[in-house]
């Protein structure tokens, strides 16, 4: 592997010098250790919260529904993260310099670049599968636990690939610009540096906005049609249940679409400054710090979200009311007419969704 030209602004070091690692950050140590106790916090309650999700879906069958495969997924992503790419970052800008040398530092971007890319793959997929059981209700059965497994599985696998790719010497993982986190090299020049960076900025955060741009919209109409329908319809207790549904999805569909916006775009919005501006004229050093800060900050957000928008979640964690009456609903259903049967495992799987 080439070695890269540090960031450091005040002078030139080789990669394969020890002192390269050791230099301080350029940005003031106090707001840096700032950050690095909020990215310890940030460690901490990301263990909590997605250790404790993730233990609800071990625990409780119910929740394992198709969509929720993928916020699972996400969840088991988040905790590496919490339990690895914090606790570097947030120790390293504590002590105003990277503390773990080149293996660490290869880890910390690995890692950060594997969350980034999986989390984003993985919210589409959530995305496309709602999308999917909301358009076309009729055919939700073929959307099964087994197949969402395999997607996430499959999801996972490319994002590794993707991370792959800076060690086998498309690009490499380096310092930040803070010198207290590591990511792929987007300020060296040479063109193949370059084109693996734009290569990940369309692939890695462009293709999934529209994506969640796409889905979520069609959603929203989808949920409106069903709307209009059913309010013509029979069925009014269903009706009153899916039109709170709705509201419900519209809510969490948007926040979602959102959140990943404004999660990842100042962050991306800097890497592709200094792809063509360069070092001497790209996104000061404090700037980048913040949007690494901020896009290392969903594992805290997405799994919030997900508990907030959810029926089966309040602060107590799984409210196993909402899970019992599900079951109940569900043997009632097996009793009655095909028709009946069908309707209400519809608006299950529907209600399930969130």
């Amino acid at each position: 592997m080439s070695s890269n030209i540090s960031i450091n602004h005040s002078h030139v070091l080789n990669s394969n010098d020890a002192s390269f690692w050791s230099q301080p950050t350029p940005v003031n140590c106090d707001i840096i250790r700032i950050f690095g106790i909020y990215l310890c916090i940030s460690s901490f309650l990301g263990v909590m919260i997605n250790g404790l999700l993730l233990l609800s879906f071990i625990r409780h069958r119910q929740l394992r529904s198709p969509p929720n495969i993928f916020v699972m997924f996400i969840t088991g992503m988040g905790l590496l993260a919490s339990c690895t790419l914090l606790p570097l970052t947030g120790t390293s800008s504590v002590y105003c310099q990277w503390l773990y040398s080149r293996a660490g530092c290869y880890l910390d971007g690995i890692i950060g670049f594997l969350y980034g890319c999986a989390s984003a793959y993985l919210l589409c997929a959530v995305s496309i599968s709602r999308c999917y059981i909301i358009v076309r209700p009729l055919n939700a059965k073929k959307v099964t636990v087994g197949k969402s497994i395999i997607a996430s599985c499959v999801v996972v696998f490319i994002s590794f690939l993707w991370t792959m790719m800076p060690l086998l010497g498309w690009n490499e993982y380096t310092m930040e610009v803070g010198r207290t986190s590591c990511c792929i090299s987007w300020y060296d020049r040479r063109p193949s540096y370059i084109s693996f960076t734009i290569v990940i900025f369309i692939f890695i955060y462009c293709v999934p906005l529209l994506i969640l741009i796409g889905t979520n919209t069609m959603a929203m109409i989808g949920l409106r049609r069903m709307r209009e329908k059913l309010e013509r319809g029979i069925q009014q207790n269903f009706s009153r249940k899916r039109i709170e549904m709705e509201r419900r999805l519209i809510k969490s569909i948007t926040i979602t679409t959102c959140g990943f916006f404004v999660t990842w775009t100042p962050y991306s919005v800097a890497v592709l400054t200094s792809i063509f501006l360069g070092e001497d004229y790209g996104t000061p050093p404090i700037i980048t710090s913040i949007s690494s800060i901020f896009a290392k900050s969903s594992v805290i957000w997405i799994p919030l979200l997900y508990i907030k928008t959810s029926t089966h979640f309040k602060f107590g964690f799984v409210n196993q009311n909402v899970l019992d009456a599900n079951g109940a609903t569900n043997r009632v259903g097996s009793n009655e007419g095909t028709r009946a049967r069908a309707n209400i495992n519809n608006s299950l799987h529907m209600e399930t969704m969130q």
